[in-house]
């Protein structure tokens, strides 16, 4: 069975749409899952597992490209067309494809729904449900039930710059991610909490990742390395797979690590655990007190991870 399934971005809905993906074809047999991609993201979807083939979307590209897009997709006929994104463009790319059956979200947006011949209703908790939880109704398209979620596995491997600056870890590796995508969802007191770590834990090494150089007021040794800026999406599996713990805000690589089962504690201000916490580890979100991340302080952050750490 070929099926598409149209989730461009971001790396977070990208990462629920795995998951989703994983658990559905685990239940078919000879399922060949095709995916279409924002460029951003296309090299971490082509290393997971899950995905057979990957389209390329230029989401600042031209017409002409999108229409190319549209040409390279109706090569394949496919037997399901999913847009679990649910916007105009991705709307536009399902109406385009070649498919015994098309399906997108009943809250599609920018007449998205249009397109579809059917659409796949909210689950019974509506837009408060989790954004996994809304993906996976799409399995009853399939006459399968939600249920479990198997973690995500990717071909990749570290640079060798990077495997050489992790090669001194002595007992245990926390990676932290203090990165996302809008400014008030980044708690600012990750500073604070890796001097506090290396303080009192000796035998752990603390790595920071993130998409942008940062510049932490702590030299770079064997038990603080500073990968900021020097990591791509690629690695990113591989980066979480080496560690022991991951600490992040509401971010991709937290969901990303969670699709993984890797241990994460999350750090939620403005936005709603419940409904974008890490997939099977809400017992590990701490939320700061009136959603403002700055009054999350970091002695409690450090005892929770101490306390998870064991």
């Amino acid at each position: 069975m070929d099926i598409l399934i149209i989730k461009p971005s971001s790396l977070g809905d990208i990462i629920h749409g795995l998951q989703f993906a994983e658990s559905l074809r685990s239940g078919i047999d000879n399922a060949r899952i095709n995916w279409v991609s924002r460029e951003l993201f296309a090299p971490l979807v082509e290393s997971c597992d899950t995905v057979d083939h990957t389209h390329v979307f230029h989401r600042k590209g031209s017409v002409g490209g999108f229409v190319r897009l549209i040409r390279e997709i109706r090569q394949t006929h496919f037997d399901w067309v999913l847009d679990l994104q649910g916007l105009f463009r991705s709307g536009m790319l399902c109406r385009f494809a070649q498919a015994d059956n098309k399906a997108g979200r009943s809250d599609a947006r920018e007449g998205a729904g249009w397109f579809y011949q059917t659409t796949v209703p909210l689950p019974a908790a509506g837009r408060e449900a989790h954004a996994l939880e809304i993906l996976m109704e799409f399995k009853h398209l399939f006459g399968q039930m939600p249920g479990e979620v198997p973690p995500l596995r990717f071909d990749t491997k570290l640079s060798d710059a990077n495997q050489a600056a992790l090669s001194q870890a002595t007992t245990k590796r926390v990676l932290i991610f203090p990165e996302s995508r809008r400014l008030e969802k980044e708690w600012p007191h990750f500073q604070e909490l890796t001097e506090t770590l290396l303080d009192l834990t000796p035998e752990l090494q603390l790595v920071w990742v993130a998409t942008q150089p940062l510049n932490p007021k702590m030299p770079t040794s064997d038990r603080f390395v500073n990968l900021s800026g020097c990591t791509s999406i690629e690695e990113l599996p591989a980066m979480i797979a080496s560690s022991d713990l991951v600490v992040a805000n509401d971010s991709g690589p937290m969901h990303l690590a969670a699709a993984m089962k890797k241990q994460v504690v999350a750090l939620f201000g403005p936005t709603d655990p419940r409904r974008f916490g890490p997939w099977g580890q809400l017992e590990n979100v701490l939320t700061a007190p009136d959603a403002n991340l700055a009054r999350l302080p970091a002695a409690q952050v450090a005892d929770f991870l101490l306390q998870k750490l064991g």
